[in-house]
């Protein structure tokens, strides 16, 4: 599958501070991919790179095959964005908000496919009122009906559910999954809600410091199993030699596994066993592995 996001080796600096060191990645078109990371990580400046805000030391962004630094015209007519929090005019309606948006990318959108975004994104019938009176999650709305006129190719979401309740968060999810099911839009988004981007992405890079310490798809195939046992070095020895690895407070299993052989030789050993039980290792769990490592 043909590559609808490269970056290649990205490194940019705010006088002495580095932002983001020698990234790269690549985003397969047709794909919901997930950037992660603490406040301060290097997301916002690799999102600036993309959409040509910011100009990065080193390296270079390609988007659907065009260089975002030598040809950004062409690299960005492919992308929508809600980058930051939507701003509209108050005292305009929905609708002329979008309507002069548009208007400024020069593009000539047939009124069809303005009311065709509106429709997908729910606001069909509270279009016509003013902004001021709609909720943030209707701002949201408007904001990603913006970003998709004209059609793009990807879109980039930053912290699209941000302030939404929760039925506002599961509609946002709807329309993200629609975006790219219906309509084969490649989609990055950046969330601190780890629960909606394990729902929503394929696969997730996680920044820390300015470097990429993960890119991939973060669910392990072994089984992860929690162990109360005292004392815990010693199980921890007895653990390893069966062949379980330790991630944390878990332990991933191989696939022959057999806990009751493993709490067998706990206890024939002298280890007190209070408690074994499998878990589900959530994208939480992952990224919290990943930064202590």
């Amino acid at each position: 599958m043909s590559a609808m996001v490269s970056l290649r080796s990205l490194s940019k600096s705010f006088g002495r501070r580095p932002a983001i060191t020698d990234i790269s990645l690549e985003v397969p078109a047709g794909e919901i991919f997930g950037l992660l990371g603490h406040n301060g990580a290097g997301k916002s400046t690799t999102f600036g790179v993309l959409l040509g805000m910011v100009a990065p030391d080193q390296g270079e962004a390609f988007i659907a095959g065009h260089s975002v630094q030598k040809d950004r015209q062409r690299a960005l007519a492919n992308v929508g964005a809600i980058f930051e929090t939507p701003s509209f005019y108050e005292y305009l309606s929905g609708w002329e908000n979008l309507r002069f948006f548009v208007s400024l990318s020069g593009v000539d959108v047939p009124r069809a496919e303005l009311e065709a975004a509106v429709e997908l994104v729910g606001l069909k019938e509270r279009i016509k009122e003013p902004v001021k009176h709609y909720s943030h999650g209707m701002r949201q709305r408007l904001g990603l009906a913006q970003a998709l006129v004209p059609r793009p190719r990807f879109i980039l979401l930053d912290e699209p559910t941000d302030g939404l309740d929760p039925l506002g968060i599961r509609e946002m999810r709807t329309m993200i999954r629609r975006l790219r099911d219906e309509f084969g839009i490649t989609v990055m988004l950046s969330s601190h809600l780890l629960s909606e981007v394990e729902q929503l992405c394929d696969r997730v890079a996680i920044l820390h410091r300015g470097s990429l310490v993960f890119c991939g798809q973060w669910k392990a195939d072994a089984s992860h199993w929690r162990f109360a046992c005292e004392p815990t070095e010693k199980a921890g020895a007895i653990l390893a030699a069966h062949g379980l690895a330790s991630h944390g407070e878990l332990w991933a299993a191989p696939v022959e596994f057999d806990p009751a052989n493993v709490v067998t030789a706990l206890v024939r050993e002298g280890v007190q066993v209070r408690g074994v039980g499998q878990v589900h290792r959530t994208l939480e769990d992952f990224y919290l592995e990943v930064l202590k490592e």
